[in-house]
């Protein structure tokens, strides 16, 4: 179910009635398991974030977070990054748009933004998440994280960093 909208859930709430309360268990435990694995604020934080939000912010540009994750789970994590991250919006595919790889969340996160989908910069560490943002029509900047991706998934990707902070480098480029 990872990176499935509470929409894409939902067709199968017929078939498995309990479905909706064990992804709501399920969520509440992996939230529980990252606050007491990750109980120092800012120890879970890929490197580079700080620098970054901190050059985002200095420099004016907007910060989106979309996800598939609900908004409340997503501001618990944020809180915890160990200093004040500030986003300007937070959309979730729980809010009925459709999970990447669709294009949906990223396109919404840009109309609430008021910026045309090509100049948009879309760091992501998913699959699905560079194919939505491929599909969406953004630019696309992989962040490696726990899986691995292929000669098939890079040909979605327009740039590669291997931290957070190298993409300060890109956006001075631009």
């Amino acid at each position: 179910m990872l990176g499935t909208s509470h929409f894409d859930c939902s067709i199968y709430h017929k078939d498995y009635p309990w479905l909706e309360d064990m992804l709501e268990i399920a969520d509440d435990e992996f939230v529980s398991y990252y606050e007491k694995r990750f109980a120092i604020p800012g120890s879970a934080n890929k490197y580079g974030l700080k620098e970054l939000h901190d050059y985002l912010k200095s420099n004016n540009y907007n910060i989106c977070i979309a996800s598939s994750s609900s908004v409340p789970h997503i501001k618990r994590l944020v809180k915890n990054c160990g200093f004040d991250f500030k986003a300007d919006l937070m959309l979730s595919s729980k809010d009925a748009y459709a999970s990447k790889p669709a294009p949906d969340l990223f396109l919404a996160c840009a109309k609430k933004m008021g910026v045309k989908p090509e100049n948009c910069l879309v760091l992501e560490d998913s699959k699905n998440g560079i194919r939505a943002a491929y599909n969406a029509n953004m630019r696309r900047v992989w962040i490696p994280d726990q899986v691995p991706f292929n000669k098939e998934d890079m040909k979605y990707v327009d740039l590669q960093c291997e931290n957070l902070k190298e993409v300060i480098d890109i956006l001075e480029a631009m």
